[in-house]
Parts: C-alpha cells; structure tokens; sequence
C-alpha cells in the first residue's frame, strides 16, 4: 500500500484554513453551551416577576415592581425621594430605610453606617437592598 502525502502549497493552505474553521467552530460552540447554561441557571436561581412594597404599613401607598432593582432607584422612579448624597454608593449612610419584611441580610457595605442593634430592627440602606421576592 502507497501512501502519498501532499507537500504542495495547495494543500498547506486547506489545512490551515480547515484547523482556522474548525477552531472558529469550537470556540462558537463553546460559547453557545456556556451562555445556555448561564441563561439556565439565572432562571432558576433569579427571583422574576413583580413584588409588592409597602409603604409606611399604609395599605393605600403600596409599590407594585418588577425585581431586580435596588430600593433605592425603585422608590424615587415611584415618586419617594430619600436622601442620598452619595447617589446610591453606600458610602454616606443618608438613606437609611426600615425594612420589615424580606431585604435579605445586611451587607458589609452597610455595615460602617448601621449598628448591630438598628441592624436587628430591620435597618437597611435604600441604595444597597435589592428588590426581590422573599
């Protein structure tokens, strides 16, 4: 059996282009796979859909959000300004809110402006509570 090999510049120049498309191909594939997996895992993990705020225990000035947000940036898009003059950076400790319900736990940000006990009555800083389902 002969077995013949190519040495013309010819079939250098496939070889090089099939390896460039085949790479080209991989990583696309790749990508796709990790981005389904992401999208995947955000869908399952991620609370969706809308959530209620309530305002001052007050039945009539009630929040109806998508999640997602900070509380901040929900409450003024809704009309509710709170002071903030660091624009949301948790570096000024101005917009403190008392949560009653939900808000998850206190974040190390939060921690230079809120002590252990205000944190235990439900004190919180608008700028880094996100809006979520509990």
């Amino acid at each position: 059996m002969a077995l013949a090999l190519c040495h013309s510049p010819v079939c250098s120049y496939k070889a090089e282009s099939m390896e460039i498309i085949l790479g080209v191909v991989m990583f696309t594939l790749i990508v796709l796979v990790l981005s389904g997996l992401i999208l995947a895992a955000r869908s399952k993990l991620v609370n969706a859909g809308d959530v209620v705020i309530e305002i001052n225990n007050e039945a009539d000035r009630q929040i109806r959000t998508p999640a997602g947000d900070k509380l901040l940036n929900t409450l003024s898009n809704n009309g509710i300004f709170v002071s903030s003059a660091c624009g949301g950076g948790g570096s000024c400790g101005q917009c403190r809110v008392t949560i009653k319900e939900g808000g998850g736990d206190i974040l190390p940000t939060e921690l230079s402006h809120i002590s252990r006990r205000e944190a235990k009555e439900g004190c919180r800083l608008a700028c880094q509570v996100a809006v979520k389902q509990t």
